[in-house]
């Protein structure tokens, strides 16, 4: 058998990992938690990075956070893994499915204007097995119609768009550390974004809709969709190792895509 992909430990996961256990900081709060958020954002040279326990509940917070919800429609590609799809129906949105560009295999972009309505609210643009979407004409699109941008970048961390880093183009971005994925903490993911708004409501939306200025103070319908310490000492170990060969553009000779359109 030929597997998909082995995960690589070749930093600080055993080192950290035991740093937790001796610690016994081992659930959803301690200093990896914090450390890795902030070598994700530092990666993008973006603002927040807030984990999650996986790629599909950071796709439910950042509809959430977004604000989208019943009357609402998101467009997504037809050919990605199902997480989009359910969580777009899960927020109580209507989902619009658009194909997918044969080269690429991303959201074709020119069946997406044909498919917005005055409906639409988003556009989930997944940039498929480490290809860019074409980011120029769904960014042109969205500045039209005043659509907001979710990138799911679950397979495509390192990747870039005419030089520029996937999930650093739209309101928000999302991201997978399953174990095949570049980056693994065993399931894990994030949220990533650069306005102050939407990161605090992803936060208080993954802490059991917790206000993040008093503890155990509860302001909206909250989900339990934390990371904990131990994930995230992989996970910051990861980044650690892979975050300059991701740089240069090639993962243990994996090429990451950086198409010039």
């Amino acid at each position: 058998m030929i597997p998909i992909y082995e995960p690589c430990f070749n930093g600080n996961e055993k080192k950290y990992l035991i740093d937790c256990i001796d610690s016994s900081w081992i659930s959803s709060q301690g200093k990896y938690i914090v450390k890795f958020e902030k070598a994700l954002a530092e990666f993008h040279n973006m603002k927040h990075a807030i984990v999650t326990s996986n790629c599909t509940t950071a796709l439910h917070l950042s509809l959430k956070a977004l604000g989208i919800g019943h009357g609402d429609e998101v467009i997504c590609p037809d050919l990605t893994f199902i997480a989009p799809a359910n969580m777009v129906i899960l927020s109580g949105a209507k989902l619009v499915l658009v194909d997918i560009d044969p080269e690429s295999l991303t959201i074709a972009p020119s069946l997406l204007e044909e498919k917005i309505t005055k409906q639409t609210k988003a556009i989930i643009v997944v940039h498929q097995f480490g290809h860019a979407a074409h980011m120029d004409e769904i960014m042109s699109l969205a500045e039209k119609y005043d659509l907001k941008i979710i990138e799911d970048n679950a397979e495509s961390i390192g990747a870039r768009y005419k030089g520029k880093l996937l999930g650093t183009f739209g309101d928000v971005s999302t991201y997978s550390f399953f174990g095949n994925k570049i980056i693994t903490t065993g399931e894990g993911g994030a949220v990533l974004t650069n306005d102050d708004n939407i990161a605090i409501k992803c936060r208080v939306l993954r802490d059991h809709g917790m206000s993040h200025k008093q503890k155990y103070h509860h302001i909206d319908l909250g989900y339990n969709y934390r990371m904990t310490n131990m994930q995230a000492a992989i996970g910051l170990a990861q980044i650690e190792d892979r975050a300059e060969t991701m740089l240069r553009g090639q993962i243990r000779g994996r090429v990451l895509i950086d198409p010039n359109r």
